[in-house]
């Protein structure tokens, strides 16, 4: 029994160690698209035109207002990462549609915006790492390693 329980830890660890690098490649995607956006005029003229327009839908987590937990009306928790989220609420974002658009107001909730989530990439980038290496060192025996507050 030891060998079977040895060999469903080595295939969970080996899964988990697939999950994070996949998580990883995909945060470093993330935190290249935000240093590409602060430099790109004609990007944050893009993303602010979608944001107005359609509510940042195709644009990455941190600009979807569609599903936003403020716009949803769902309550965030003190130990939730949206709880210093910049609110859509606190800036006069105007709409496309109604001619009704700042876009300076738009231009500085996308930074503040940008802002907010790299902060919260680059801590869950390094707890990932920090489990990606507990998971190399662990030796199969005993408890599985406890997991961090990662989305996979």
């Amino acid at each position: 029994m030891a060998l079977v329980g040895r060999m469903q830890a080595r295939k969970w660890r080996d899964n988990q160690l697939t999950l994070i690098v996949e998580y990883l490649k995909q945060s470093a995607g993330e935190i290249d698209f935000i240093r590409h956006l602060r430099a790109c005029r004609e990007c944050q003229l893009e993303a602010s035109l979608s944001i107005e327009r359609y509510g940042g839908r195709g644009l990455p987590w941190f600009f979807d207002l569609i599903n936003d937990p403020f716009e949803c009306g769902d309550d965030v928790g003190e130990d939730s990462i949206w709880k210093d989220c910049p609110r859509v609420q606190d800036y006069r974002i105007g709409s496309y549609w109604d001619s009704s658009t700042d876009h300076n107001e738009t231009g500085k909730f996308i930074t503040d915006r940008l802002n907010w989530a790299e902060k919260i990439i680059r801590q869950q980038i390094w707890n990932a790492v920090t489990y990606y290496k507990l998971l190399k060192e662990w030796d199969l025996n005993g408890e599985y390693p406890l997991e961090p507050a990662l989305p996979f």
